[in-house]
This record gives structure tokens, C-alpha cells and sequence, in this order.
């Protein structure tokens, strides 16, 4: 879904875009577009938790190129259930933070970002919470509803509404002295003295004694979930 636009719109083959778009929406279930299609007839694999939502992006992309109303209409449906499923939970731990209404996902065992690697039963980088790029996909996601559906005629306030409060949530996070996002929101009010505040890196002040200046290897000692 990440390359269909630069191998199917730019290069004027809308049409390919739309068979892709079609076949995929097909196995979307429970909300969830599946990232892998075991041979031999197996049933698809779901462990992905941004697949979907570049799949709202692909469909953003392609009628902005092509103005294909129609397919846009007989896919709004399902969109509307991917909102659904993912606002109120569905495999591994996707479900939205009715606090703040980020998205958050994982569980033990799984990889669902881009940082998928994983030996044997260990996840090499478990990013469970509200990983950063996932609720730029969200929002993103969000915002497109609310154009599609000003686009169909249909209420778009609803959806401007989410990604309002999606925004006012993921600000919580950002530091405007810094000029970055954070790694935990308790950190940008300082609670925690001394805490460590650069984003996705450490949570612990150097004080304390799970600390690790330089990680390397594989630690026996769980590492906490990078944001």
C-alpha cells in the first residue's frame, strides 16, 4: 500500500490502482487488512497494525488522482468498519486510548510496526503502546474519513471531531523547547527529575540502576516498549 502510488498513479495507471484496492478490500476482517498470504492456500496472516491504515491512505491517494467517485462510494462501508474495529479494539491489542483517543496496539509475543524483526519467539524491538508513526497513520486516517465523507455528502463533523481530539492528544507528547516528540507525556511535565528525554531512546534517569548508556547484544532484562 506504501508504493502503490508511485507504481500505480504516477506512473498514469489508475486503473491498476483500482483492481489492487478492490482485491484487497476483500480480505479485510475484523478491521484489518492482512500483511502476508501464506502459500498453499493458507489462511492470510493480520499481525500488522499500520497495513490498514496506509490502505486509507492508498485510497486518499487514488481519488485524488483519479476522482473515481464510484469506487470511493462502494468502499466507504468498510472504511466506516476499519474506524469501528480499531476504535474499539480488535487483534493484538489495536484499540484506541478513550483518555486521549491515540491509538494503541501490541501484546507479548507479536511485531505489528515496520520493525517487524523477530528470532524465533523473541520480538526484537516490542513496541507495544502508541508507537509515533502509527498515530500519524491514525490521524491521517481520520482526517481522509472526514474529506471522503464531505465528498459523498455525508456528515464530515464526526470525524474532524476524532482527529481534533487525536491531535490534542499526540501534542501532550510534543516539546516545543526541544523540538522533538517524547518518549512518555509525564515527561514533558516533568515528573520524573532527571528522566531522560530524548524520543524513543531511554526512560530511565542515568541514576537509576536499570540504566544502560550503550545498549548491545540481547538482554536478559526487559527493555521498555519504545513510543
Amino acid at each position: 500500500m506504501i508504493a502503490l502510488p508511485g507504481l500505480a498513479l504516477a506512473t498514469g495507471r489508475p486503473d491498476v490502482a483500482r483492481r489492487v484496492l478492490r482485491t484487497f478490500v476483500r480480505f479485510v476482517d475484523r478491521g484489518m487488512l492482512p500483511n502476508r498470504f501464506p502459500d498453499a492456500g493458507a489462511a492470510p496472516e493480520y499481525n500488522t497494525v499500520d497495513a490498514t491504515l496506509w490502505y486509507v491512505e492508498a485510497i486518499r491517494a487514488y481519488h485524488a488522482a483519479s476522482r473515481d467517485d464510484g469506487l470511493l462510494k462502494e468502499l466507504y462501508p468498510v472504511l466506516e468498519e476499519i474506524v469501528r474495529f480499531h476504535r474499539a479494539g480488535t487483534r493484538y491489542g489495536i484499540k484506541e486510548d478513550a483518555a486521549d483517543g491515540l491509538l494503541a496496539s501490541g501484546e507479548p509475543g507479536v511485531q505489528l510496526t515496520w520493525m517487524d524483526a523477530k528470532v524465533g519467539d523473541w520480538v526484537v524491538t516490542p513496541r507495544t503502546g502508541k508507537a509515533v508513526e502509527i498515530n500519524a497513520l491514525w490521524y491521517n486516517a481520520l482526517r481522509a474519513m472526514a474529506g471522503f465523507a464531505r465528498h459523498l455528502s455525508r456528515p464530515a463533523g464526526p470525524w474532524d471531531a476524532l482527529a481534533d481530539r487525536v491531535k490534542a492528544g499526540f501534542e501532550r507528547f510534543w516539546s516545543e523547547s526541544a523540538g522533538y516528540c517524547l518518549r512518555r507525556a509525564r515527561l514533558a511535565r516533568g515528573a520524573r527529575r532527571g528522566a531522560q528525554t530524548q524520543p524513543d531512546l531511554r526512560g530511565l534517569s542515568p541514576r537509576e540502576p536499570a540504566f544502560a548508556r550503550t545498549p548491545e547484544g540481547r538482554s536478559s532484562t526487559p527493555v521498555p516498549a519504545t513510543s
